[in-house]
């Protein structure tokens, strides 16, 4: 019951984080480009903030249960980065030969704001998928393995994370979602996922941060 009311926390923290930088520009409306500096702020507060709120819980989830040593998470994370980016290159291949579009909405917007403001790109790098890690895997996933069974506890989970991104691309996110549930579930350690998620957004971004 503690971990349930613990869960429910960062759920409502995770929604009033991503919620906050819209809701300041609707009442706000002679912020302008101040904004990226809230989110940006916003984001890596609301990550400490989770982090925290996570080790509050007093029960290790199911799978957290015989977590493996820090090597192998860390090995595991730098191998899941080398899968995700393969995975997503084939499901885009696909998509491309099918005569649909490849473009990503969420990353273009992304990009185009971090290359006037790079700051932001800390907000894309640490901020977001450490907070996305603890929600949609460590509450998600970690939550509804006891009830569905893992597998239907990660496409839960992966479902909701694709539709967060709200991109049109939803088998590429569900895909990544299923990935990283995966790789949590492989070390018992939520720092796999994280590792794999940071560094295929820092993949991402690198390029536009090194003005290529």
């Amino acid at each position: 019951m503690a971990n349930r009311r613990q869960s429910l926390i960062i759920l409502i923290l995770y929604f009033i984080i991503y919620a906050l930088p819209s809701l300041l520009v609707a009442f706000f409306h002679q912020l302008g480009s101040q904004v990226f500096i809230i989110q940006t702020v916003d984001y890596l507060v609301g990550a400490v903030l989770l982090i925290w709120a996570a080790s509050r819980m007093r029960e290790r989830n199911p799978l957290e249960q015989h977590p493996r040593n820090w090597l192998i998470t860390i090995i595991w994370g730098l191998a899941g980065t080398i899968l995700v980016i393969a995975g997503q290159a084939v499901i885009l291949q696909i998509t491309q030969l099918l005569g649909q579009s490849t473009a990503s909405t969420n990353t273009t917007t992304l990009l185009t704001v971090g290359q006037q403001y790079p700051f932001f790109f800390a907000a894309i790098m640490v901020g977001a998928p450490i907070m996305e890690e603890i929600v949609f895997r460590k509450v998600i996933f970690g939550n509804f393995a006891p009830v569905t069974g893992q597998i239907g506890a990660a496409l839960i989970s992966s479902v909701f994370f694709s539709f967060a991104h709200a991109d049109g691309h939803f088998i590429l996110y569900a895909f990544i979602g299923l990935l990283f549930c995966w790789l949590y579930r492989q070390t018992g350690r939520i720092q796999t996922s994280m590792i794999a998620h940071i560094l295929m957004n820092t993949a991402v971004i690198l390029p536009t941060l090194l003005g290529k």
